[in-house]
Formats: structure tokens, sequence, C-alpha cells
């Protein structure tokens, strides 16, 4: 397996053989490319691993010139067409910290990156993610996973409204298996209506006609509403009218992939650090303060004057004036009260709803942990197991997937590594947490776990054997959580998504 397993991932820089040919940053003696022919492919792959880690303490201390020194390495190992599933992914990580360098100098990011970037290839990103759903069984499960719950859920109910929360990750091929599932069921279908919530209109009206279709043909009396709009600016305080949903309905609610957005933290809290007389420099205004040595020594010094860095670089909060002498333990908790204000607000409002079920699918990871260090270690064994899977799936179909990989791996994954490595604030939307922290939010809003069935494992389980992902060559599992009561999909026995489903509480049973 090219790819390193995850604790080959996070022991590799203690490993001897990590230190090989490890040039000094303070010289440019090791700038040659003499020494990468010296290494055999393991030992390129360790070398990898320890300079992203070299590289990601060096961002995190602000250290310009040192962090640029171990890009400068990396780049002679790793690139996004390299043959290797590790050179590719340790290029998209370089990629994220170089990024996260220039953020720390608000307006000379602005200025270098505002050409759009990845935006010639944004017509793009619709057939990469169709390429991922084809090729890996994650939100195939997640979908099966979620009709099988609404199916028991609904059992009965003549008048049923399926809420689509997941925007992005929504497919029409999700709720095409529910007609099926229903017009199954003993007593007949039910009315059925679907509002989906999606930023895309001509997704929307694409979603409409094929349900639309689809439900014709079965005869499935049917509706379709669409909501023009992101999950995060949904109007909480009109979520009733917003969704349309209507009493006499049993009411069913589906997020896939979505709801660790709304973590992000909102207005001021996403904006950079202000210190007194340096707010967002240009280049020009950056050059006239001061005459350093180098380039870099010029970055390094601006960043320390605004930031007054700490080792974690994470500290990069917003702070108004009252709060500018907080320590960092306090800006952490400030931030975490603006995420858990936001998030809980809506998830009271889904809510006061009454819905009869809520399934919610995340990504199994901690990618909203409170330092950079942190979040950076996560996601760099989360996606390489991502990028393992989706290796083994493409060399499986050689003669046709190089490109569409190559693609994936860029516009889909390397978006979501860029998300949790290079952005802070409102921007760093790719907030994803384990099961158990969205367990202790939900609970908070008044919500109780709904236990998924051991047929609805059946069924997914079932899934990952016909299409060919159930065997030791792919090595897929659908496992239960510690209390039995929701799904992990796991790659080697590391859950990479969860999926779990929820109720209004009992009076009595409500957390405070």
């Amino acid at each position: 397996m090219e790819m390193f397993q995850e604790d080959t991932l996070s022991s590799a820089t203690s490993s001897p053989a990590s230190s090989l040919y490890t040039p000094s940053p303070h010289g440019h003696g090791g700038l040659g490319s003499s020494w990468v022919q010296e290494l055999s492919h393991d030992q390129q792959g360790l070398r990898l691993i320890n300079l992203l880690y070299q590289c990601a303490a060096e961002v995190a201390a602000g250290a310009f010139d040192r962090a640029n020194f171990y890009l400068e390495q990396i780049t002679q190992l790793a690139s996004l067409d390299a043959p290797h599933t590790l050179q590719r992914l340790a290029a998209v990580f370089a990629d994220a910290l170089a990024r996260k360098l220039l953020n720390l100098v608000p307006g000379l990011s602005r200025a270098l990156l505002s050409t759009g970037g990845n935006s010639a290839e944004a017509h793009l990103v619709p057939a990469a993610r169709r390429h991922l759903f084809d090729v890996l069984p994650f939100m195939k499960l997640a979908y099966l996973t979620t009709n099988h719950a609404i199916l028991e859920a609904m059992e009965g109910e003549r008048f049923v409204h399926v809420v689509d929360l997941s925007g992005p990750a929504a497919n029409p091929v999700q709720w095409i298996a529910l007609f099926h599932a229903f017009r199954c069921r003993r007593g007949g279908p039910p009315h059925l209506r679907v509002t989906a919530v999606h930023d895309g209109r001509e997704f929307l009206a694409n979603m409409a006609a094929v349900l639309a279709k689809e439900a014709e043909a079965l005869d499935i009396p049917f509706q379709f509403s669409g909501v023009e709009s992101r999950l995060e600016e949904l109007d909480i305080n009109a979520l009733r009218h917003v969704l349309r949903v209507r009493s006499g309905e049993a009411l069913a609610v589906s997020v896939v992939g979505q709801l660790h957005r709304l973590l992000a933290v909102d207005d001021a809290g996403g904006r950079s650090r202000h210190v007194p007389g340096s707010s967002c420099l240009t280049p020009v205004q950056i050059i006239a303060r001061s005459s350093p040595s180098s380039f870099g020594e010029l970055l390094e010094r601006e960043i320390n004057t605004r930031l007054q860095l700490s080792p974690d670089s994470s500290a990069v909060l917003s702070m108004s004036p009252q709060s500018s002498s907080l320590s960092p333990a306090q800006q952490q908790q400030q931030q975490q009260q603006r995420e858990k204000a936001k998030q809980g607000s809506f998830l009271r409002a889904v809510r006061a709803l009454s819905p009869k079920i809520m399934v919610v699918a995340e990504p199994e990871a901690n990618h909203n942990a409170a330092t950079f260090l942190e979040r950076f270690e996560e996601a760099l064994n989360y996606y390489a197991s991502l990028f393992d899977c989706l290796e083994r799936a493409s060399a499986a179909q050689a003669h046709r997937c190089a490109g569409e990989r190559a693609r994936a791996e860029r516009l889909v994954l390397g978006e979501e590594i860029r998300g949790v490595v290079a952005r802070e604030g409102a921007e760093r939307k790719e907030r994803h947490e384990r099961l158990a922290q969205w367990v202790r939010r939900m609970e908070a809003a008044g919500m109780e776990r709904v236990k998924l069935s051991y047929a609805g494992m059946m069924e997914a389980r079932k899934l990952l054997q016909s299409c060919g992902w159930g065997g030791e060559d792919y090595a897929y599992q659908v496992a239960h959580d510690a209390r039995g009561e929701a799904f992990f999909f796991c790659w080697h026995r590391k859950p990479l998504y969860s999926v779990s489903a929820w109720r209004p509480a009992a009076p009595s049973c409500r957390h405070t």
C-alpha cells in the first residue's frame, strides 16, 4: 500500500529514518536536488512526513524564512501529478501551509490570492464530487442509512415532509431511493414533500425536475420546494416559514456533511487580530515601514508585530479593543462561546419544528481543535486515509480514473484541506468534529438519540458487498459506536464518517 497508515504518519517525526538528509534551515547548502536522488522511495515518504511537520511548526510560529525553507524541500519531493499518493497529499498540504503563512499578513494575502485560485476550474467541481460519489462508498452509505432511519420513523404516516439540509452534498439519487422504499412499504407510499436547501438555483431546478419525473413514474403524490441558500445563512428565527413546515405532516430532517459549518465564528469573530496601528497593510505600506535584509525577514517582522505570536498561531482570533488583553485560553473560550451560540440556536430551532427524526452524517475527525498544530496533525492523518481510499479505487479502474482522481484530490479534498489548515475565523468552514462532540452539542440543544437499527446496518453491509467494497482488498467496514446507537463508516478500521439519528427529547430528558 503506497499510503502510510495513521500510526506511521503520527510517529514519523520520531523515527531515525525520518532524519535522513535533513539540511539545516539556517544555511542554503541543502537546497540542491542531489539529495533527493539519494533517497529510496520509503525514505522519501518518511522525509516528506517529517518536512510537513517541521513546516507546520514554523508556520505556527510565524517564522517565514524557515517555513519557506521547508516548503522548498517539500516541493522537490512532491507534486500534484506525482505517481505516489503521499507525494500528492504532501503537495496539497504544502499549498495549504503556504496559504496559512500568507494569511498572517492579510494585505499581502489578498494581493496574491485574490486572482481567483481555483475559480477557473469551479465548473469542474460538480463532476469531481460525482466521481467521489461513484468510486467511494461513504456518501452512498450515508444516504442509505439516512433513508432507512426515515423509513422506520415514518411507519404508518400518510403525510411526510423531508427537509434536505445537505447543500453541496445533496443528491437526488438519495430521494429516488427513498421513493422506491416508500412505494414498497405496507399500505403504500405517503403523500411526500421534499424541501431542499442549496445555494445553486440551477441545481434546485434540476433536482425538482428529476424527482417530479420519478414520483410520477412511481405514482407517488409529491411536491418539491427549493430554498436557495447556504445552511449557515438560513434565518433561524423564521425557520418554520423558510422550510415551509406545516402542521399535520410528519417531519424528517437530513443533513449530510454540513452541520459543522455552523461552528464557524461569525461577524467580527472571523477577522484577523487587530493590533493598534497595524490594520490590513498593503505591500507598499509594509515596505515603507522598514528595510530588512530579506523579504522573509520583512514578513517575519511584520507578522510578529501584528500578532505577538505564541508558539500556537491559532490565537489569530478577532479581538475587540476590550478583549485585546485576554489570554490565549480566554480567547479560545470566547470563540467556543460564539460557536456554541450559533449552532445551538440552529439546533434549538430545528427541535422547535418537532421532527420525528433528524439524521446527521459528519466526517469523524477533530478538525476544530483549539490549536493549529492539533488541526494540522489530525487533518494529515484523516486525509491520508481518504487519499488512500481514492487511490485504491482509481487503481481498480485505471483505464478511466487517473484524470478524475486528480481533479477530485485537487478540487474537492484539496479545498477541504485548505479550509482546515489555511483559514481562520469565519472563513474556516471545515470544522469537522467527532461523534462524541456532536452528541454533547445535540443533547445540549434538547435532542435525544434514536438508535439506528440492526436492519439498517445489515443494509449498509449488503451495499458494500454488492458494490465490491466489502472484501479484504478494500477493507471498508460499517461499525457501531460504543453505545450501539450510531454507525461509523471505516477504512481499515479507522472511522472516517459517522451517522447518528435524533429527535426532540422529552422535557424530563433535556440537558440544560
